[in-house]
């Protein structure tokens, strides 16, 4: 495949791909040495120019399964970049107020408050 260029994220992933946590060294490396032929050939404005690319075409594209290392990685950068970001957070809502009963009288309702 040819190299159109280093390929950068810095939306994404500003400390890079390396520094991601998220690829491996090599995947890492096809992203930036590859990274723009790949983009290319995807959004249409790159012709394939080779077999690897026409099959990388086809592989992404879901006409061949994806065996190539070129199309696994680029599956991979298009998945965590489209992903919509899902965040937790752990809620600690405050001290329960406490509702006492007295059995002897009915319309009598005591709220227990600690502050």
């Amino acid at each position: 495949m040819r190299s159109e260029g280093k390929f950068y994220d810095d939306k994404n992933f500003p400390r890079g791909f390396n520094r991601s946590g998220v690829f491996t060294i090599n995947e890492a490396t096809l992203l930036q040495d590859y990274g723009r032929t790949m983009k290319g050939l995807e959004n249409g404005t790159l012709e394939p120019a080779s077999e690897p690319e026409r099959q990388f075409l086809a592989e992404i594209l879901g006409q061949l399964d994806v065996q190539s290392d070129f199309a696994k990685c680029w599956m991979k950068y298009t998945t965590k970049t489209t992903q919509k970001i899902r965040s937790y957070t752990l809620c600690v809502s405050q001290r329960k107020q406490a509702y006492c009963f007295d059995d002897d009288n009915e319309s009598n309702l005591e709220v227990d408050i600690d502050y």
